[in-house]
């Protein structure tokens, strides 16, 4: 890892270690930004304070939930065994009058600018060590998130007296930084701790409307899951992300919603459709995406439904769209919806089974069906072992 060297650092101008420290302090920014967790952010941290040459050692330590103990979380430098040797705490007890443990509970910095001329007994235990790794002085400075101390930045040199005011001004920075890098991710977690009970509170309302549709008729009862589930393996086998998946699973799920406004006796008919009673079922795409606009998804989803039934050749219905005018969510929802109608039972026919369902989308592969979806969606099933239930 890079140095920013600073040889005869007290003989120095204060301007060079000013301007070393800013570079670090815009590095850290940087890494408050892009920090996906804690663990990065407090590591990062670490590895970046130990790139000034007056920083020998530094750790970050976090108090342990329902405990008085101070648990280290990251630590960069020479002299790590230091941690594997010294118990600190922050409670009143003889491992928690060390300087962590004091700055933790007053709040406060705590400096010790000569360890090995310490006159305050209470840090024996910990300066007989640091002294054995090769510190010389040492700051402890407390790290608060939301007006409560929640752990401490250390940080040693190999020098006596190496934190003066302008180096103290700087840890107590950082120390903000780590606040503030905390509170950004706590923010983050809850965001998307949110999002994901909106989308199960979602999920679970696009579930009992599916159920709803297909309560109408029993014969189709679970195709719209089943198709669902179809093509959302499909969407994942074609690599689409997750947000995609996501969509195209409740796109299957309220695909048929619009057959509601289809006659009961139309829908359950053992017979032949007449021209008549097929123009209302051909009408379901175009209701559902009325029933479904008005919706607020986060996916193209009632556009979705009103395409599942187009085919390539322009030969579907309702808009007769041809080739890329029909979106990929669309050629992928068609696929998966004609796939489980030929296996399954219908009114006016028994189930046809897997084989001749995916032999239909072989032999229009190109024509109706999107190539790349068809192989697929055959590909989920023969090397996969994809099942609907």
């Amino acid at each position: 890892m890079e140095k920013i060297h600073e040889e005869g650092i007290y003989e120095k101008p204060k301007v060079t270690r000013l301007l070393s420290q800013a570079i670090i302090l815009n590095r850290m920014n940087r890494l408050l930004l892009s920090a996906r967790n804690d663990g990065e952010l407090f590591q990062g941290i670490c590895d970046l304070l130990t790139r000034l040459d007056y920083i020998k050692f530094v750790w970050v330590g976090i108090v342990e939930k329902g405990s008085f103990d101070v648990r280290p979380v990251a630590s960069a430098g020479t002299g790590g065994g230091y941690l594997h040797k010294v118990r600190i705490t922050w409670d009143e007890s003889e491992f928690g009058k060390g300087p962590t443990g004091t700055a933790i509970k007053t709040g406060r910095p705590v400096l010790m600018s000569d360890i090995s001329e310490t006159s305050d007994s209470r840090y024996d235990p910990w300066c007989e060590e640091a002294t054995r790794q090769g510190f010389a002085s040492s700051i402890a400075i407390p790290i608060s998130h939301n007006e409560e101390t929640i752990g401490a930045l250390n940080v040693y040199s190999s020098e006596k007296n190496a934190f003066g005011q302008m180096e103290i001004g700087f840890l107590v920075e950082v120390a903000q930084d780590i606040a503030i890098g905390l509170k950004s991710l706590r923010l983050e977690e809850e965001l998307k701790r949110t999002v994901s009970e909106l989308r199960e509170g979602l999920t679970k309302t696009v579930e009992v409307i599916a159920l709803m549709s297909e309560a109408r008729d029993p014969y189709t009862s679970g195709h719209q899951q089943r198709v669902s589930k179809l093509a959302s393996a499909i969407a994942r086998k074609m690599g689409l992300d997750e947000s995609q998946v996501e969509g195209i699973r409740i796109a299957g799920l309220l695909h048929d919603v619009g057959k509601i406004s289809v006659p009961i006796e139309i829908l359950s008919k053992p017979g032949r459709l007449t021209s008549h009673e097929f123009s209302l079922i051909k009408c379901h795409p175009e209701t559902g995406q009325r029933i479904l606009e008005g919706v607020r998804f986060p996916w193209p989803v009632a556009g979705v439904i009103l395409q599942h039934h187009e085919r390539l050749d322009g030969s579907g219905y309702p808009e007769g769209l041809k080739g890329e005018e029909i979106s990929l969510e669309a050629r992928i929802l068609g696929v998966a919806d004609v796939v489980e109608a030929i296996s399954s039972h219908r009114p006016y026919r028994p189930g046809l089974g897997l084989d001749r369902a995916l032999q239909e989308i072989e032999e229009h592969k190109g024509s109706l069906y999107d190539p790349d979806v068809v192989e697929a969606c055959i590909a989920v099933f023969l090397d996969e072992g994809f099942k609907f239930d």
